[in-house]
């Protein structure tokens, strides 16, 4: 039988003593950079993330007043790893047309660079749902999505890391060398 995420991990407020918005973020922020590590994109700081959620959180609400601050922590992140996306995109859609800079590629690329192609919301279903073991309903309340909704999405990105782990790389032939 799975062992059920403790009120700690889920970051629910419990009848405990009121708490502090420091103590309640001094506990969440293990889990909170775990989270971030992998939902961000390779050159995004997991800190760095977590602290701009957190001011952007803050800035909107206390996190005493908030039911789950974990979760809404969590779903602040991955908007903001959706949104550097969209500005990287629309800036490489204007890059052919400020410079002539060339976009070289890593000559040996490892396995987790695949997940960057995924959509942060999918690493974030993937990370909740594989590599913490959460139910696909915690995860779903988490990222406020509905449970269907996070089966197909970790059903789908698990589909496309298989599909980008099984493609055949282009290794040089070391044979031609002069």
């Amino acid at each position: 039988m799975e062992a059920q995420p403790t009120v700690a991990q889920r970051g629910d407020r419990t009848d405990a003593p009121p708490a502090t918005d420091y103590a309640i973020f001094e506990a969440l922020y293990p889990d909170l950079r775990r989270f971030a590590a992998v939902v961000g994109d390779a050159d995004m700081d997991p800190d760095d993330l977590v602290q701009d959620a957190l001011v952007s959180t803050l800035h909107r609400h206390t996190l005493t007043s908030l039911d789950q601050p974990q979760a809404y922590l969590k779903r602040a992140m991955v908007n903001q790893v959706s949104n550097k996306r969209r500005r990287a995109g629309r800036f490489r859609a204007l890059l052919p047309k400020l410079s002539q800079i060339e976009i070289t590629i890593d000559d040996y690329p490892s396995d987790l660079t695949v997940l960057d192609e995924l959509a942060p919301t999918d690493r974030a279903v993937i990370f909740m749902a594989d590599v913490e073991g959460l139910p696909h309903d915690v995860v779903a309340t988490e990222l406020g999505l509905s449970s269907a909704a996070v089966r197909k999405r970790a059903s789908r990105a698990r589909e496309q890391l298989r599909g980008l782990l099984n493609e055949d790389p282009e290794v040089p032939n070391e044979t031609s060398q002069t």
